[in-house]
């Protein structure tokens, strides 16, 4: 999901650039809500977050500010997205199907037949009734 307000991540900064650098950049476009600069030891460039107070202020921001020169370095500069948005992890999640099951068999009785081969997080049983 998209910020509604209007974040935007800066990245490949140049490790001279200051939020308050970006903020007097920024706010040329609009009013800025607010700026976070991440400065890690194990990244190579830092990189920011400018979030604005209006949409169409963080719209323009693309267009003004994608691909300009900051202190030497070209930026590039995208929506930020929530952490909601981020993909599950399911690299570890396994699927079993099992069919022309008696309709005698149960959720349970799946359960147990599987719970020696590891955590069952969740089991399903679907009935399908075949048309005439």
């Amino acid at each position: 999901m998209l910020s509604s307000t209007g974040k935007w991540y800066v990245g490949n900064l140049s490790r001279d650039v200051t939020e308050i650098l970006i903020l007097q950049l920024f706010t040329q476009i609009g009013p800025c809500k607010s700026c976070k600069m991440i400065t890690e030891q194990s990244s190579n460039d830092p990189y920011c977050f400018v979030e604005f107070f209006e949409h169409r202020d963080a719209a323009a921001a693309l267009a003004a500010m994608n691909g300009r020169k900051i202190l030497g370095k070209e930026v590039k500069v995208n929506w930020a997205t929530t952490p909601s948005s981020q993909k599950k992890d399911t690299s570890n999640h396994f699927h079993v199907f099992v069919g022309d099951l008696s309709p005698e068999i149960t959720t349970e009785d799946i359960k147990a037949a599987f719970a020696p081969f590891g955590k069952i997080s969740s089991s399903h049983k679907n009935v399908f009734v075949r048309g005439t």
